[in-house]
């Protein structure tokens, strides 16, 4: 089963159009953390036309730059705006855990959909995934409101963050659980039938020249463990991603003045940070490989129907691609330290070095 050509041209002009409004969104972003004030009173104030929660542009976190495309720039502004029109943070009775609970329940009903023969029924399957993201980014909103948190950024250490990694684990694992169930029993290209080369019968001379042509089902055994590649991928992509959200938030949100250099002192140094080409690289490539863009991508994969040529091929690299941007991250972030926390630079090869074993 494949796509019309009419078909496929709607979609990639769609995805044409959502990617060039990523590239400049990422351009006006640049603009904003080069050209104005990231710290408090450190530059010239950002001034927005529109409301900051609907604005992804106003405060600039470290979350926000390696935050997912479709979560920062769409899910994120669409949360706020249904907050603006219902105004879910005012509904005291309904807290940030109830809606993180809702969304396993949208995303075990997607996961149910998508192991469906049908590929409209799978398609409906990624739309409520897409809705239970949305979810996703609702209870984030409504929990940052109520403790007056302004801007993309984890309560680390609290039961809601704990309770919402636990809940898009389970939503993630009821995805996958039907992604498993539909290659095993559906999908033609790992249960269908090769046609075997045609057999002429010696039955009677009427029938010379008649194909009969015999089908032998086709069998594949990777299908577990390549699932579970990919689930590693997940794990390990969201832990490594977690972690540097965590470092660079104490890094460079911090107020914390360190006794060798003054408060302004140290504003101006996170700043710098900030607008840094290195740091632009690595938080660009974490929006890229994150969770939730490594689960976007699958999910464009069931849409399009190639969901296992997707995950064949994905399964070995992602777990590279994620190697080789967690190491870059850590001589990053430990350079980022040291010349925010005045590191004299002869000492800051020699820490390396011994902090990596050598």
């Amino acid at each position: 089963m494949g796509l019309h050509v009419s078909e496929k041209r709607y979609i990639i002009g769609f995805f044409i159009i959502y990617i060039c409004f990523c590239f400049v969104m990422d351009v006006k972003l640049h603009y904003r953390v080069i050209n104005y004030s990231i710290r408090p009173d450190n530059g010239i104030k950002y001034e927005s036309s529109v409301p900051c929660d609907l604005n992804p542009f106003c405060v600039v976190t470290a979350k926000g730059l390696m935050l997912d495309y479709i979560n920062f720039y769409i899910f994120g502004p669409l949360a706020a705006l249904a907050d603006r029109t219902i105004g879910f943070s005012k509904c005291l009775w309904l807290s940030p855990n109830a809606i993180s609970f809702s969304h396993v329940i949208v995303a075990t009903l997607a996961g149910h959909l998508v192991s469906n023969k049908s590929l409209t029924q799978r398609r409906i399957g990624v739309i409520l995934f897409q809705i239970r993201t949305w979810m996703d980014d609702l209870d984030g909103l409504v929990a940052r409101k109520r403790k007056n948190i302004s801007g993309e950024r984890s309560d680390v250490g609290s039961s809601g963050y704990f309770i919402d990694a636990i809940c898009d684990g389970l939503g993630t694992t009821a995805l996958l659980i039907g992604i498993f169930c539909y290659l095993k029993s559906y999908s033609p290209r790992q249960r269908g039938y090769e046609k075997l080369q045609p057999m002429i019968p010696l039955v009677n001379t009427n029938q010379i020249g008649s194909c009969v042509v015999q089908k032998k089902k086709i069998r594949f055994n990777n299908v577990l463990p390549t699932v579970l590649l990919i689930t590693g991928t997940l794990i390990g992509s969201s832990i490594a991603w977690n972690r540097y959200i965590d470092l660079y938030q104490v890094l460079l949100e911090t107020d914390n003045v360190d006794k060798l250099i003054s408060k302004n002192e140290l504003f101006t140094r996170q700043t710098q940070v900030f607008r840094s080409n290195s740091f632009w690289v690595i938080t660009t490539a974490w929006k890229l490989i994150n969770p939730h863009a490594l689960t976007d991508y699958i999910l464009a994969s069931i849409f399009f129907d190639r969901l296992w040529e997707y995950l064949h091929a994905a399964r070995w690299i992602s777990y590279i691609i994620i190697v080789v941007l967690v190491y870059f991250t850590d001589f990053q972030y430990f350079q980022s330290d040291a010349y925010i926390k005045n590191v004299p630079d002869q000492l800051v090869s020699e820490i390396f070095m011994n902090s990596t074993g050598s």
